[in-house]
């Protein structure tokens, strides 16, 4: 009998908290749920403008609250029908955009990563217990620093952006940087994204710590399904 292989979607931009999404929480839930994946990320844009002007904690509960938007629609959808939904962040710093893993609510409430070099964002997800992880590296102007990140997407699906994604660079920085961690997303802004990427794994992925244990450990495949139209 084959075995049952459990499919995760790591990279997705909800239009309530991704101004660039085309697509709200609730329909990303339920198309992914039919596609027959069993646990996504929600990774809306990190935008400093929400948080520049905060100075209280009213302020940063607002900010967050609108960060978050998306994430606690899918969450709650995603209860409901029984789809897992974990939270996660893309931010934009230095032309260079990167993926927060193990992140929770309280991490929108420290404005200065903002301010931080590569190499502070790496120490700093290192004080904190976070992974950071190039996003789509060598699209456009990315280009992934290997000595200060934990990792990156060695395939990105982006319907979008899907002949810039440069997948083959990513295949050779894994290969001369054998000790990062590589991950696979569809970078999910439209409905051609869903179930075009992500990874697949022997066993669900319910928690942030499971897909954490589980990228260490290389026991996954990495899904690269061509979006309907390119």
């Amino acid at each position: 009998m084959e075995k049952k292989m459990y499919k995760t979607e790591t990279h997705i931009h909800c239009s309530e908290s991704s101004n660039c999404s085309r697509v709200s929480a609730v329909e990303f839930v339920h198309r992914f749920k039919d596609a027959g994946y069993t646990t996504i990320f929600i990774t809306d844009h990190y935008y400093r403008k929400r948080f520049k002007d905060c100075e209280t904690e009213e302020d940063y509960k607002a900010a967050t609250a609108e960060q978050l938007a998306g994430y606690h629609t899918a969450k709650a959808e995603g209860d409901k029908i029984g789809l897992n939904v974990l939270l996660g962040c893309e931010f934009h710093i230095n032309d260079d955009d990167y993926l927060f893993i193990g992140i929770d609510e309280s991490f929108f409430y420290h404005k200065e990563i903002g301010d931080m070099t590569p190499e502070e964002l790496f120490d700093y997800c290192n004080a904190n217990g976070y992974l950071l992880f190039a996003a789509h590296p060598f699209r456009d102007d990315c280009t992934p620093k290997a000595h200060a990140v934990h990792g990156f997407e060695l395939i990105n699906t982006s319907y979008n952006h899907y002949d810039q994604n440069n997948n083959d660079k990513a295949l050779e920085l894994s290969k001369t940087h054998p000790h990062l961690l590589t991950t696979g997303g569809a970078d999910a802004h439209t409905l051609n994204d869903v179930g075009t990427g992500g990874i697949m794994t022997e066993e669900p992925i319910t928690s942030i710590a499971d897909y954490i244990r589980i990228l260490r450990s290389g026991n996954y495949e990495i899904i690269n399904n061509k979006p309907e139209g390119r």
